[in-house]
């Protein structure tokens, strides 16, 4: 089992908000069995940056009328999910999964969970998908070669770009976390069955059997 997860933000630094999110429960056949999805209203301590605003697509004013959630009871509701999961299916055997998650999803949400009181670590596998991508990109010769258009000969690992190029996304990805977490389960359930690779049981450090642990 796995719960897939993304974060959308009001900055590139984990010191900043969530302003919405999703975790999804699936079991080892794909299938859903529990999600959590909201939106958390802005704190006026938080000065969302104007980049992160134009890339989530967010209408402040808008969102600030709609949510009903604050951050407190937001990271309550994130804990409470992942933990209760953890006690029913055992602990380590849950994964937390997500898209480009190492190097930011998981920083902010222990940052956030930090911040409210709340104990940031689980009893989890943690996975990230984009570590899959990078592995098949040097090592699959029908893997997607798009160019990033930032830098010359460089491959675009995007979840958007390799969701189009394997016809996954049709138009633009929309930077919604419930969207985003969709396509991330479509795409790992894709090099599972496309290429044998299961994000769940998928170990970058491929020489670790190798290392002694004495």
């Amino acid at each position: 089992p796995a719960i897939f997860f993304d974060l959308e933000t009001s900055d590139l630094s984990p010191v900043g908000q969530i302003l919405n999110y999703c975790f999804t429960l699936v079991d080892g056949d794909w299938k859903v069995l529990d999600q959590i999805s909201d939106s958390v209203a802005i704190s006026r301590l938080q000065l969302p940056r104007a980049g992160a605003i134009k890339a989530n697509r967010i209408n402040v004013l808008e969102h600030q009328k709609l949510c009903t959630l604050g951050e407190a009871a937001a990271m309550k509701k994130i804990h409470s999910f992942i933990n209760r999961a953890v006690a029913d299916l055992g602990p380590g055997t849950v994964r937390l999964v997500g898209y480009n998650s190492a190097r930011f999803d998981l920083d902010y949400l222990r940052t956030s969970l930090i911040r409210n009181g709340l104990n940031p670590y689980f009893k989890v596998k943690y996975k990230d998908l984009l570590l899959v991508s990078r592995k098949l990109s040097v090592s699959e010769t029908r893997f997607p070669r798009v160019s990033s258009g930032d830098e010359a000969g460089r491959l675009s690992l995007r979840l958007e770009t390799l969701c189009k190029a394997l016809g996954i996304l049709d138009g633009k990805q929309l930077h919604e976390s419930s969207d985003d977490v969709r396509l991330t389960i479509e795409l790992a359930r894709y090099y599972a069955d496309e290429f044998g690779v299961d994000v769940r049981s998928f170990e970058p450090f491929e020489a670790s059997k190798w290392v002694n642990k004495g």
